[in-house]
C-alpha cells in the first residue's frame, strides 16, 4: 500500500456535503453576489418633449482593459468611451425604468458605448422616439476607478429641452 492515495469517508463525506450545498445555493458562492449586475432597461415615454430623467457623465478609458473588463473586443492601446449615470430625476421614464445613481451605460439601442464618440451618445439618445434601450451594469468595482470626478464629457437629459439651454459640456 506504498504510494497509495487513501481517501477516508470523512474527506468524501466534507467535499459531498459542499457539493449538496452549491446545488441548494442555484451555483451560487459566498461572496458571488456582489459581483456586477447587469440589467437590460427599456425606457419608454409618451412623447418626444417628455425627458428621459437622467444625466450620464463620461470619458475616455485609460487603457484598453476597460473594454476587456466590460466584455468588448479591443485592440492593443485603444482608448473607448465609458459612461455612468450622474443622476435620476423621480417621476421619469428612467426612474420608473430603475435607472440608479453610478450605474455604468454598456449599450445604448444595441450600439456598444465603448467603440462610440461622444457626439454619438447625445445624438443616439436625443433621437429615440418614445423608446430607449439601455444595457447598464452595476459594478462597484467600477465605481472605485472611474467615478473620482475626472470625467470629461456629461450629458443632460433631466429636462424638457426648452428647459435646458445646452445639452452636453465638454469639460
Amino acid at each position: 500500500m506504498i504510494g497509495e492515495d487513501v481517501t477516508t469517508t470523512e474527506d468524501f463525506s466534507k467535499s459531498s456535503d459542499f457539493l449538496i450545498k452549491l446545488a441548494r445555493s442555484k451555483g451560487q458562492v459566498r461572496g458571488w453576489e456582489r459581483g456586477p449586475e447587469k440589467l437590460y432597461l427599456t425606457l419608454t415615454r409618451e412623447d418626444t418633449s417628455t425627458a428621459w430623467g437622467f444625466s450620464i457623465n463620461g470619458g475616455r478609458d485609460i487603457l484598453e482593459n476597460g473594454g476587456f473588463w466590460s466584455g468588448v473586443a479591443t485592440r492593443r492601446h485603444e482608448r473607448g468611451l465609458w459612461l455612468n449615470v450622474g443622476s435620476v430625476r423621480d417621476e421619469t421614464p428612467a426612474h420608473k425604468a430603475a435607472i440608479k445613481k453610478n450605474d455604468f451605460v454598456s449599450r445604448i439601442n444595441g450600439r456598444i458605448v465603448f467603440h462610440m464618440e461622444p457626439e454619438d451618445v447625445q445624438r443616439l439618445i436625443k433621437n429615440s422616439g418614445t423608446v430607449l434601450y439601455l444595457d447598464i451594469e452595476r459594478n462597484d468595482m467600477k465605481n472605485l476607478v472611474y467615478n473620482n470626478g475626472l470625467h470629461q464629457y456629461s450629458y443632460n437629459f433631466l429636462f424638457e429641452e426648452d428647459q435646458v439651454s445646452k445639452q452636453s459640456f465638454r469639460y
